[in-house]
């Protein structure tokens, strides 16, 4: 195939990719977790949006053309192995997640920013 191609295909290759042998849902979301921390995927997607809001204009990215394009294939992956483990009623209880410690804190921490912010509502009359 030619390289000019390739780029087009990164965001096609999800779904061909489902239908091979050896394709196994949980350890696609294994994979996605091990490779995208919580903080990393707001980041990306913070890059994303401000490259949505400033298209045309000379602005720098955090992420790339090549960066955005294999981070959105790697959504589009997890997401179609989460639709697959729920449709045919997988257990998710065998993945094991190695960024989970950290992703456990930062919910933690939004939580209590969360809390203290409906503190703060309900005290209005």
């Amino acid at each position: 195939m030619k390289a000019i191609y390739e780029d087009l295909l990164h965001l096609d290759t999800p779904f061909y990719e489902i239908h091979e042998d050896n394709y196994d849902p949980l350890k696609c979301i294994e994979s996605f977790w091990d490779n995208y921390p919580l903080v990393t995927i707001r980041e990306n997607l913070y890059a994303l949006d401000l490259r949505c809001r400033t298209l045309g204009e000379a602005t720098e990215s955090k992420l790339d053309a090549v960066q955005q394009t294999l981070f959105l294939a790697d959504i589009l992956r997890a997401l179609m192995a989460y639709f697959l483990t729920h449709s045919r009623h997988l257990d998710t209880t065998q993945i094991k997640l190695s960024t989970l410690g950290a992703s456990m804190e930062e919910l933690q921490l939004t939580k209590q920013i969360n809390d203290f912010f409906q503190s703060i509502n309900q005290s209005k009359p």
